[in-house]
């Protein structure tokens, strides 16, 4: 009865610290406007300072730090390298397609993290999660369909390749919740700004832009990517990728909130639509463990 009970109270935490990463996603926008800066610099910066402020973080913690390496170097390797991929895909994708036609491809997400986790987890696919995504993806097309434009493929692609890291990532995580994955974020941030520094100018900085390099990251992408991991120790894959999507739709919110750019009548009814979709997954879900 013990554990009945707690089981109920863990997958809401999750789904609330899901719902918070999603939150600390959708920020990025907002901030990156006030950096004006190419997105390679950007991408640099991002990760040099994630690198340089989690290192003291590292080494006050490196025994823990020690004893996850050792439980889950495999693990965290290829967590760190998908998470990596996703980072630079996503630049690449926006260098090649509009921002449009780049979010709607993320809509595949929750569908390739359910296989996945269905393949290599064993975990569950219940009919009302599917019918939650479907959706979920109808409301982010009517979103950003005034937006969609021709002749992206090449860019959408890119962005399919964001899809299956996120994905990949998903399953890794889920799979290894037992170990902390801080140390993957930390090597994800290494090789991303590795990969960054050719195309970038670092030297173009301003001081007025590093606040705001500073408050994406470590402060958005870090504490984003701590929730998610945490989100991922208490509820599955599926119901995780789902929720992310609320990042998508909560980003025009923000621009409105602090630019005024009022999104259209479609994409609020668009991000109504993927809200309560993802809503009422979870609702389901809970009556579902506690049936």
């Amino acid at each position: 009865m013990k554990t009945l009970a707690t089981l109920p109270s863990s997958s809401l935490l999750g789904v609330l610290f899901a719902v918070a990463a999603a939150i600390a996603f959708s920020t990025a926008g907002v901030i990156v406007r006030r950096i004006d800066l190419p997105a390679w610099d950007v991408s640099f910066w991002r990760s040099a300072l994630l690198v340089g402020t989690m290192l003291p973080l590292l080494i006050w913690q490196r025994r823990q730090v020690m004893i996850d390496i050792r439980n889950g170097g495999p693990a965290l390797l290829l967590s760190a390298v998908l998470l990596a991929g996703s980072f630079v895909s996503f630049i690449l994708a926006l260098g090649l397609a509009p921002v449009a036609n780049v979010l709607i491809m993320f809509g595949a997400t929750p569908f390739i993290t359910a296989i996945a986790a269905r393949l290599f987890l064993r975990e569950p696919l219940h009919r009302h999660t599917v019918l939650a995504m479907l959706a979920a993806v109808a409301g982010l097309a009517i979103s950003v369909a005034g937006s969609l434009q021709p002749g992206a493929l090449a860019g959408m692609a890119v962005a399919f390749i964001v899809v299956l890291c996120m994905s990949g990532n998903y399953v890794v995580v889920r799979h290894r919740r037992d170990i902390g994955m801080t140390p993957s974020i930390w090597l994800a941030g290494l090789i991303s700004g590795l990969v960054a520094l050719p195309f970038a100018h670092p030297e173009n900085v301003t001081w007025a832009q590093l606040p705001w390099l500073f408050a994406l990251s470590p402060g958005q992408l870090a504490v984003g990517l701590l929730l998610y991991m945490a989100s991922l120790r208490r509820i599955p894959a599926a119901q995780a990728a789902l929720l992310g999507l609320l990042e998508l739709v909560l980003g025009p919110v923000w621009v409105w909130l602090f630019d005024g750019e009022k999104p259209d009548d479609l994409t609020l009814f668009g991000g109504v639509i993927v809200i309560s979709a993802a809503a009422v997954n979870v609702w389901l879900d809970s009556r579902r463990s506690t049936g």
